[in-house]
């Protein structure tokens, strides 16, 4: 009797409970419990920045974070929040299906591991991409080569780490809500180039700061980098670094490192935009220097490291302090292309047949294909590279329809090209057609990981169609190089558009880190880029001319 009346009192206390926890926020610190670093039930002792981010009503959330800000257990509180208090059904993207499964497999079972309330909330978690509650269902699918995503109705979307993602598919996943009355989207990542993924969705939002009152002065202020490190230490070596601390920018006194969450607890939100209604979009941001576990010594070791070494400088902005960045040399400029041209047009005559120039195409095809035609002169001796060794005059660019494959067959013979790499996807049965009309002029191509420098893998289709397999960093970084060579190593026509020039700026590199934790260069489009890969297949071209077996005059 007495263990069926303590049964009765627990449930009508839990229930009580839950129906205090109408915040985000509150339910995490009542549901939650954490591991290391921070055991016990969860708190926004050390990250007080994302009580707010928990407890957003926006249909969008953006966060921009610098990493280990603790912005990814927000995602994982919220999602949770919906299932149980809300009784939506939510669906939680990573960057690929690798990053979900561990992710699956991780965060999320030790959560359930570690919460009592949570590990009986879910009723079925054995399918790695799906976790039951009995009524509502949390999905976890990578952003790549998912079709998941397809079919899934869903009102809460969380976007983890927004700006590794396949750009197509996150479309693809905010097309799930759009069937729903009441829908949100989580957006989180740290930020990679300007105008691109999270920062691009950051503009559109509050763009909310940090605040807190300084203990020393009491005025209301914010952790910004330079302002408010004092850097000690004249290199990434220097044992002095771990001098450096913390300061108010307003009244320049030393801030303590340790314990910082004691004057930070009671920090702010404040939106720079004000233009934008906070229920539409929210955004926020938040660098490294609000981080109880990063000292300022640290941070001015990383800065350090990035004098330099475009990588780690790269590593730094992003990760350390949260903002995007553009090394130097990394995006082609205004200043470069103009320096490229040349007082020829796309209008003067064409090639005489038998003429002996040697002429590529490149075409990147989808419902509009867009075509560069490349002539090639070299300067010196080929040796084994012989993309290195020559300089390439832009002799034509444009576009055709879809359905317009005749036209590129027409141009193929006006310009006597000798080797044409056009895009295999996504019009394959148009494109292997083309490869077979011009056999032994024409080629297909795929980016693939694991070719070597500019190596290119030929290998035939069942179907006939000769298809070129490259590495997309390496062939992207041989033709922007042109740009960059003093003198320019690309020549391009008096009457270039502003399309194409616009198109040739939106592909920017920058750094991740590869399987091996190290730093890569890799390639990101911040707008239109069509053209720029059309030109990256008339350099592949030049290559598989070179090796050619020839043929007759077309």
């Amino acid at each position: 009797m007495n263990s069926l009346l303590s049964l009765v009192t627990q449930t009508m206390k839990e229930g009580l409970r839950s129906s205090s926890l109408k915040t985000c926020s509150r339910w995490a610190e009542h549901r939650r419990v954490m591991g290391a670093p921070f055991y016990g039930p969860y708190s926004f002792k050390w990250h007080p920045w994302c009580r707010e981010i928990h407890d957003s009503k926006a249909q969008w959330t953006i966060a921009m974070k610098a990493a280990q800000m603790g912005v990814t257990e927000t995602g994982i509180n919220r999602a949770f929040f919906t299932l149980d208090q809300s009784k939506r059904d939510v669906l939680y993207v990573l960057p690929t299906a690798l990053n979900a499964s561990d992710f699956s497999k991780a965060r999320f079972s030790t959560a359930l591991k570690l919460s009592p309330y949570l590990r009986d909330l879910f009723v079925d978690t054995n399918t790695v991409g799906l976790k039951s509650t009995g009524t509502n269902v949390l999905y976890i699918r990578g952003s790549r080569g998912d079709s998941n995503l397809k079919s899934i109705p869903v009102s809460e979307l969380v976007l983890d780490e927004l700006d590794e993602m396949d750009i197509h598919a996150v479309w693809l996943a905010l097309e799930r809500l759009s069937g729903q009355i009441e829908k949100h989207i989580l957006a989180i990542s740290t930020p990679t180039v300007p105008k691109y993924g999270i920062h691009k969705q950051y503009l559109t939002g509050t763009q909310e700061h940090f605040n807190f009152q300084c203990p020393c002065c009491s005025r209301w202020t914010e952790f910004l980098w330079p302002d408010c490190v004092e850097i000690i230490g004249e290199s990434g070596n220097d044992p002095r670094c771990k001098e450096s601390f913390l300061k108010c920018k307003e009244c320049k006194h030393q801030l303590p490192h340790a314990g910082k969450h004691e004057y930070l607890k009671n920090g702010v939100w404040r939106p720079t935009e004000l233009q934008v209604s906070a229920d539409e979009s929210r955004s926020f941001h938040i660098n490294q220097l609000y981080s109880s576990t990063v000292s300022p010594g640290e941070l001015v070791i990383a800065y350090h490291r990035g004098l330099g070494d475009e990588a780690a400088s790269t590593e730094f902005h992003n990760s350390k302090l949260g903002t995007p960045f553009i090394g130097d040399g990394a995006q082609i400029t205004d200043a470069m292309l103009d320096a490229c041209v040349r007082n020829h047009s796309i209008n003067d005559p064409r090639p005489k047949v038998g003429g002996g120039r040697l002429i590529t195409l490149g075409g990147d095809q989808g419902k509009t294909g867009y075509l560069s035609i490349v002539e090639w002169l070299l300067d010196r001796r080929p040796g084994n590279d012989i993309n290195n060794a020559a300089i390439g005059k832009l002799l034509w660019f444009g576009k055709f329809l879809e359905d317009g494959w005749d036209y590129v067959g027409d141009l193929m013979r006006e310009f006597q090209v000798l080797a044409a790499v056009v895009d295999a996807d996504p019009n394959v049965n148009d494109a292997r057609r083309f490869a077979r009309k011009f056999q032994g002029y024409a080629y297909l191509t795929r980016y693939r990981r694991g070719q070597t420098a500019k190596e290119i893998h030929v290998q035939e289709e069942e179907t006939g169609a000769p298809i070129a397999y490259v590495d997309r960093t390496n062939w992207l970084a041989c033709t922007l190089g042109r740009f960059k060579s003093n003198p320019p190593r690309i020549l391009l026509p008096r009457d270039i558009s502003l399309e194409y020039r616009e198109a040739l700026k939106n592909v920017v590199r920058t750094y991740e880190r590869d399987a091996t934790g190290n730093m890569s260069a890799t390639y990101i489009s911040t707008g239109q880029d069509h053209f720029c890969h059309s030109l990256v297949y008339s350099d592949i071209g030049l290559q598989l001319a070179s090796v050619s077996s020839g043929g007759e005059d077309i």
